[in-house]
């Protein structure tokens, strides 16, 4: 077994001098001196501030913690205590910074001034501690902000803010002044955008003056100042209203009372004052002035000298006039479009009377073109009086070319007031008493001058039984009954000239007849003989007791007629034109004698 031998001891050459010594110990002992140091700088510090740290640019190195909370409360409540400003239009008020909300937050404030330096590691503290020696850091006391003082506060600012838009307003006074009403633009204070402005000024401890946000509403109607002019040149005096020779006149004071002052609301506040004037008052007053104007169209009625071949007027023609009252409503709005005109001429219906009595020798009535002559002699005296009245209805009357003849018209009312009195009638299937008996007798006459003259026949109708007075000196079938206002009697004058009708009664000899006065028309008139069909015998006697009558006495009241139906036929020719073809058919009754007799005589 091999031996090994130990290795050799290392050989050093280092050798501690005493120069090396000394320096190693100087070394030490600063090092001793500089921890010491760090030491005390740390323990003296441990409850101060350390150097370089300031509190609203003032040095605050070395104050302890009661100091600090001394000094922050005083920085915090300046903060709280500075003036705030919130202006809008002219309008400012001032509040503190805590009046608005803000609030500070002292005990943070002192922490943070503190905290300075004491955040980390004892190497990275002490690094922040010596570069606070050069470059100082300042700590700013911490602010918040209370939403509740600044709504609180701004909710009173608006109750002086605030406004709803105004329209424009035109005022009529009862003197009839006027008056102006300018538009007034809305606001509204933004309460939350204003708020929100007002915290960003308190955390950043803005000096400036916070805007209040004011919300605009523009009004609908800001134009008045037309209307006002309109109206003060529309009631600057009396409305004139003429026609002819006459005026009325509508005073300011009417007219102001028919006025109607509204708005008219449009985009972007161009709306405006309308006027109007109430249409319902102002039909009425021209409704007033219409029963002064309106008269209705009168033909003239004359009388014609066959001798002289003259016209006299019995009734003067006289214009028609209407006021055209719907018409005269609508003038309102050319008043409102030119106020400055106060006279009007009202629009009138002119209506030419169809026969005028200016110049009778124009209507060309020159010759008789036909007459009709029934008979009554035997009659009572009230059928007698009735047919003379009847028959003056129709003297002098003029019937223009085209215009229809109606015998209803011109009869009028059949009533005592008119001149008729009690006589026997048809009433149904009897012979009974009423007011206008005889008037028959009149329209069956004016049928058959139209009949034979060849005038286009409108309207006829037989009578419901033959009745003898229509058939002396005539044929059956050719009578003509009326009953206003149902049944009528009517014939056209289709001719190109005037038709004169002139009547005559001659109560003695029992004759009513109608003369047909024109222009000769050159007609042919062929009537064919009644052709008779369907005949029913008419049945027997009725006796009636009448306590009106003597005892005994007999009284003839109808007489008997077989019924049947009657068909004459008429062509009338101009030349070998042929006009008119017409059937006239009648359909009677048959009728019975009817007596009355006076009571017999009681035992």
């Amino acid at each position: 077994m091999e031996r090994t031998s130990p290795a050799p001891p290392i050989q050093s050459n280092f050798t501690l001098t005493k120069p090396l010594l000394a320096l190693i110990i100087t070394g030490g002992s600063f090092l001793v001196v500089v921890i010491f140091a760090l030491l005390t700088y740390q323990v003296y510090f441990l409850y101060r501030v350390y150097p370089g740290v300031q509190l609203g640019g003032f040095d605050i190195s070395q104050i302890d913690e009661t100091g600090l909370q001394t000094l922050v409360g005083a920085q915090a409540a300046q903060l709280r205590r500075r003036p705030l400003t919130l202006q809008a239009d002219g309008m400012a008020y001032t509040f503190t910074a805590a009046e608005l909300g803000a609030t500070t937050d002292e005990a943070q404030t002192v922490a943070a001034a503190f905290a300075v330096g004491r955040q980390g590691p004892f190497l990275v503290d002490l690094k922040t501690q010596l570069r606070l020696l050069n470059r100082p850091t300042s700590i700013v006391p911490q602010i918040g902000f209370n939403s509740g003082p600044a709504n609180t506060v701004l909710l009173s600012i608006a109750q002086n803010i605030n406004r709803p838009a105004q329209d424009a307003r035109l005022i009529l006074h009862p003197d009839l002044s006027l008056e102006v009403i300018p538009a007034q633009t809305g606001q509204t204070l933004d309460i939350e955008a204003t708020r929100e402005k007002i915290r960003q000024a308190v955390l950043s401890k803005s000096a400036d003056a916070v805007p209040l946000v004011i919300q605009r509403a523009t009004p609908a109607v800001t134009q008045a100042e037309p209307a006002r002019q309109t109206l003060a040149a529309l009631l600057s005096g009396p409305q004139t209203f003429t026609f002819n020779d006459q005026s009325w006149t509508l005073s300011p004071e009417q007219l102001a009372a028919m006025l109607a002052i509204s708005a008219d609301p449009a985009p972007a506040g161009s709306g405006q004052i309308t006027l109007a004037l109430n249409q319902a008052a102002l039909a009425a007053y021209f409704h007033g002035l219409s029963l002064e104007i309106d008269q209705s169209p009168i033909d003239a009625w004359f009388t014609f000298d066959e001798k002289t071949k003259r016209l006299t007027p019995i009734i003067q023609s006289q214009t028609g006039y209407t006021l055209d009252v719907a018409d005269a409503v609508l003038l309102a709005e050319d008043m409102l479009k030119t106020p400055q005109q106060h006279t009007w001429a009202l629009p009138v219906i002119v209506e030419v009377p169809a026969v005028s009595s200016e110049n009778p020798a124009e209507l060309g009535i020159t010759d008789l073109i036909n007459e009709a002559t029934t008979y009554f002699k035997g009659s009572s005296a009230e059928r007698m009086q009735n047919i003379q009245v009847s028959a003056s209805k129709f003297h002098g009357l003029v019937v223009p070319p085209g215009g229809i003849f109606s015998f209803n018209e011109h009869l009028g009312d059949v009533t005592a007031g008119n001149g008729f009195v009690e006589s026997l009638i048809i009433q149904g299937d009897r012979t009974a008493v009423g007011i206008g008996g005889g008037v028959c007798q009149v329209s069956t006459t004016a049928f058959r001058a139209a009949f034979f003259g060849g005038y286009e026949l409108v309207e006829r109708w037989a009578h419901g039984y033959r009745v003898g007075w229509y058939e002396t000196g005539s044929v059956p079938g050719l009578d003509a009954t009326i009953y206003s206002p149902t049944v009528d009697f009517k014939f056209k004058n289709d001719t190109a000239s005037y038709l004169l009708i002139q009547t005559e009664t001659d109560l003695k000899a029992g004759t009513v007849a109608f003369r047909f006065y024109g222009a000769p028309t050159g007609r042919t008139v062929i009537v064919s003989d009644p052709v008779q069909s369907n005949v029913q015998p008419h049945g027997p006697d009725i006796w009636q007791e009448d306590p009106s009558l003597k005892p005994g006495e007999i009284k003839q009241v109808d007489w008997a007629k077989d019924g049947v139906d009657i068909t004459i036929q008429r062509t009338v020719k101009q030349g070998e034109t042929i006009l008119h073809q017409d059937t006239i058919f009648s359909r009677y009754r048959p009728w019975q004698n009817i007596y009355k007799i006076g009571p017999t005589a009681s035992d």
